[in-house]
């Protein structure tokens, strides 16, 4: 869900959609090929990650519950039903649990 979120908004900041770069290609230090991220694309991604960290890191409880499904639920995800209940369930009686997983997940996804 957050890293479908960090994408799309991603996507929206720097205008530069993901399809138009997934296939140019760059070698790094150990010769391994990676994906050739726009440099707009990579400063947007850092910012949205950033803003979506810093929301979540200064809610409690219900708050939290109510930026997760306004904010990271606010763009289309494509999940199974029992996974949005799982969701659901989750954030509703243990929404700590789902804040610090969704934070890491920011932070994983915070750099490509």
């Amino acid at each position: 869900l957050v890293q479908q979120y960090l994408w799309r908004r991603t996507e929206e900041k720097s205008g530069v959609k993901y399809e138009s770069f997934r296939d140019k290609k760059t070698t790094d230090a150990e010769g391994r090929s990676r994906t050739a991220y726009p440099p707009k694309y990579l400063e947007a991604l850092e910012k949205v990650a950033a803003d979506a960290f810093l929301a979540m890191r200064g809610r409690k409880a219900q708050d939290f519950v109510e930026y997760f499904s306004g904010t990271i639920c606010s763009v289309p995800q494509f999940l199974p039903e029992a996974d949005y209940l799982m969701v659901s369930d989750a954030l509703l009686t243990d929404p700590d649990t789902v804040k610090t997983l969704a934070m890491l997940a920011v932070s994983a996804n915070s750099k490509a």
